[in-house]
């Protein structure tokens, strides 16, 4: 099998027409994670970015190459989806894609499922809203599955517009003062929970600015805004490729914690999308509340490893393996532990670059 690796600043309008026609063909690689535009911007953003391009366009794999020993997929931490975008049923042995990117393994993580390239070691849910059939059925679908949750938010709703003014929705005013207070938000959420500050980090800022900015048809970021009598209550931001909306940031004034204010406005973005023709809404994976109440289905994704002959490839399996057999203890506090810090070391890695 033909592999020519390229830098993702090196992809013709002949190669991303074919990237797209795949998407197209297969509802679950819709992603706009998935799109040639994600792989241009990362790209931009990062010089070690490479994106292989399998018999001459029969698939598309995009990866970031951290040194000789691994690379993790393109976009890695801040992509919920990874993988390979190409013909169904293409068929591909991981020790030729590792010899392509000259790396001993390549570290996967929210593949969706059934893909061959790799070794699955998890499986991860992400949650989404279906939207193909529109926003009176989604609604109608929500009251019968959260009844009760369904009519919390509207109280909630009424009584943030009772006291503090009316409330307006938004989408699509491209505010950047709201964009930057979003960020903000988002940062201090991150210090509060002493987690790494990564929208501070220069790379992935630029990767963030880039993605408010882009206007194409086939990808975008799309700025949704809540305000209660002319303030900024929540503010969310998301990337839309022609079929998925997909829930990027999400943050909101901790004043209004009391009337739930994200999830109010990510209903309503639900709505935005199926009034729009979108087909789904995918919040990403994590087994947050919201997401629960709000979903309508999961879509599976693997994590795991491909690897040639290799000692980084080994430690990684076993890495894995000790994981797995962790997870499987009845005390779930210590078997949540090998998962957390797999991906805190992941986080930094990708980071660091």
């Amino acid at each position: 099998m033909r592999l020519e690796t390229i830098h993702p600043k090196e992809i013709g309008d002949a190669e991303a027409a074919l990237w797209r026609a795949h998407q197209a063909a297969r509802p679950e690689l819709g992603s706009p994670y998935l799109t040639p535009e994600w792989a241009r911007i990362i790209g931009d953003a990062r010089d070690d970015a490479c994106v292989c391009v399998i018999e001459g366009g029969e698939g598309f794999l995009g990866v970031q190459r951290l040194s000789r020993f691994s690379a993790m997929g393109l976009g890695a931490p801040l992509a919920d989806y990874q993988g390979l975008v190409g013909r169904r049923n293409i068929e591909i042995r991981a020790e030729k894609l590792c010899d392509a990117l000259k790396v001993g393994r390549i570290d996967f993580t929210h593949v969706p499922a059934g893909q061959t390239l790799f070794a699955v070691a998890g499986v991860e849910g992400s949650w989404i809203a279906e939207t193909a059939d529109g926003h009176a059925a989604y609604e109608t679908g929500l009251k019968q599955r959260r009844s009760e949750f369904a009519r919390q938010t509207e109280k909630k709703l009424r009584k943030l517009a009772r006291e503090h003014g009316e409330t307006e929705f938004s989408a699509g005013a491209f505010s950047r003062a709201d964009f930057d207070t979003l960020v903000s938000w988002k940062n201090a959420q991150l210090k509060r929970s002493g987690q790494p500050e990564i929208w501070a980090r220069p790379w992935v800022r630029q990767t963030l600015n880039a993605c408010f900015e882009a206007r194409m048809d086939t990808f975008g970021g799309e700025l949704f805004t809540l305000r209660a009598g002319g303030r900024l209550v929540a503010a969310a931001f998301g990337l839309r490729s022609p079929r998925v909306l997909h829930l990027w940031l999400i943050a909101h004034d901790s004043a209004f914690d009391a009337f739930s204010p994200g999830v109010q406005l990510t209903r309503w973005l639900i709505g935005w999308a199926a009034d729009r023709g979108l087909s789904e809404v995918d919040f990403g994976p994590g087994d947050y509340q919201y997401k629960r109440q709000l979903a309508s289905t999961q879509r599976m994704l693997e994590r795991g490893v491909a690897s040639r002959l290799s000692l980084s490839g080994m430690v990684r399996s076993a890495e894995h393996a000790l994981r797995a057999g962790i997870e499987r203890l009845p005390q779930p506090k210590l078997a949540a532990l090998p998962g957390k810090a797999m991906r805190r070391l992941d986080l930094m890695r990708a980071l660091a670059a």
